[in-house]
């Protein structure tokens, strides 16, 4: 079969999965309710999600670990879904997450903080009004209550939001890290279908072993007292679920 390319990994166009993000606002959603997730066909045309470093070594089990480059060439870690464009292998036909532990940046999902473009302090806690779950009609459970105070379900969900945008700061000083240290490349992944037919996938980054072994001392030292070494290693070897993510390819 003629070799062709797949899109690369696609730089997160944030925020995924969010059709109509706008400010929670209990004078306008005092009457919301909302019900479960019952499915994750919203994520179904995701090949990649972001992780936080905490993430690391859950996700490494069962994913890819990869870095990105996005705006202002910002490097960030991805957990691979799919190998193909618009393709997450991890969703069946019936929605369901075909794996043990779902990424924090999909369960936070239809919440999410925002900040304006002129402040990286100051969130505001925002929905995703598309999303089907909420209602009017009293199906669920209630955002506020009687009193107009925030319920038990919503406290829930902001104390998610903040505890998730803690390690996001976080992680980004990881990367920020490896970023100095140089010790990122460009990967590529040759896939070949069952068919013959052969493609690859491109777009991401890993850490060089050669140019990990080669830092300095004092280098390595900070890597170790500051757990990011532990990080690395998850990393390196979340790189073997490549070969499962292939055979997960129709």
């Amino acid at each position: 079969m003629t070799k062709k390319s797949a899109a690369n990994t696609a730089t997160p166009a944030l925020p995924l999965f969010y059709k109509k993000v706008v400010p929670l606002n209990k004078e306008v959603h005092g009457e919301l309710y909302i019900e479960g997730i019952e499915g994750y066909t919203h994520t179904k045309e995701t090949n990649s999600i972001y992780i936080a470093a905490i993430e690391f070594l859950r996700v490494s089990r069962e994913y890819p670990i990869v870095f990105a480059k996005g705006i202002d060439d910002v490097i960030f870690p991805v957990a691979l879904l799919g190998l193909e464009k618009n393709k997450n292998l991890f969703v069946d036909e019936k929605g369901d997450w075909a794996a043990e532990y779902i990424p924090a940046y999909v369960r936070r999902y239809p919440f999410i903080l925002a900040t304006p473009d002129d402040s990286k302090d100051n969130f505001t806690v925002c929905i995703d009004e598309s999303f089907p779950g909420f209602n009017t009609a009293e199906e669920g459970k209630a955002l506020f209550d009687d009193k107009g105070e925030q319920s038990d379900i919503l406290d829930q969900a902001v104390d998610f939001l903040k505890d998730y945008q803690t390690h996001v700061k976080l992680t980004s000083l990881f990367c920020e890290n490896l970023s100095k240290l140089d010790i990122l490349e460009p990967m590529q992944a040759n896939i070949e279908r069952s068919s013959g037919e052969k493609m690859s996938l491109g777009g991401f980054m890993g850490v060089n072993r050669e140019k990990l072994k080669e830092l300095k001392p004092a280098k390595l030292a900070e890597l170790l007292k500051s757990d990011q070494m532990e990080l690395i290693f998850a990393h390196l070897a979340s790189l073997s679920n490549l070969n499962e993510l292939m055979k997960r390819i129709s």
